[in-house]
């Protein structure tokens, strides 16, 4: 399982991101705002803590792949 940090930048680099707006983040969280993404707020993210379209480990190697030319 990815960490929150992870997550947040795991959402800045997918193509995929779409900004949940129903999140349950926006009711239980004073810093939320239209431009914090992260994967826990995005509506391909599930109630058991999983992307439905299957991207965080692909996107999460490619920031691997990113840093290791760096």
């Amino acid at each position: 399982m990815a960490s929150k940090e992870q997550l947040r930048k795991i959402a800045l680099y997918c193509d995929e991101y779409n900004a949940n707006h129903n999140s349950s983040m926006r009711s239980s969280t004073d810093f939320y705002n239209e431009n914090f993404k992260s994967c826990e707020n995005c509506t391909h993210f599930t109630e058991e803590g999983l992307c439905d379209i299957d991207l965080v480990d692909k996107v999460l190697s490619s920031l691997a792949m990113e840093l290791d030319k760096k």
